[in-house]
């Protein structure tokens, strides 16, 4: 693979092309930056349309094994129906058991907010979740030529 930056060809393998992909992506602000703005993947201004909802859900402190045991036939019931109707794409249980996760056919936040809330988990006050905006790696066109998707 041959990889160019500034007009010099690098032959290159594509593990290592993603790499310095990747490496010219990242931005970090200054130290004094807030974590959530340490780093940022914007190499070509353009945005990316949201594709998916990450959704990461955790206990509350409100949750008890007592107080969730009753809930989850409910819950497992209401979450098989949400894929079954192709809203959820795939889901997790997180290896310390703190929740689960979910990847979710939905494009706004707001939707898929109000979607999780009705899951009886949620209605119990028992879980909540952050939701984070999914989108396709808009650099990875400069590896293959083709322009960026959108202004």
């Amino acid at each position: 693979m041959k990889l160019t930056i500034a007009g010099k060809g690098i032959k290159t393998g594509r593990s290592t092309a993603f790499a310095v992909l990747i490496g010219l992506c990242v931005t970090l602000p200054p130290a004094r930056a807030l974590a959530a703005e340490q780093v940022r993947l914007n190499v070509t201004g353009k945005t990316v349309p949201t594709t998916k909802i990450l959704a990461v859900g955790s206990w509350t402190p409100k949750a008890t094994a007592d107080g969730v045991r009753p809930v989850l036939p409910a819950e497992v019931r209401d979450t098989v129906r949400l894929y079954l109707d192709g809203v959820i794409d795939q889901w997790f249980i997180q290896q310390d058991n703190s929740g689960v996760v979910f990847l979710l056919n939905v494009t706004e936040t707001d939707k898929a907010r109000a979607l999780l809330e009705k899951l009886p988990l949620g209605q119990a006050g028992l879980m909540e979740f952050q939701l984070t905006q999914l989108g396709p790696v808009s650099p990875l066109a400069s590896l293959i030529g083709a322009p960026a998707a959108r202004e």
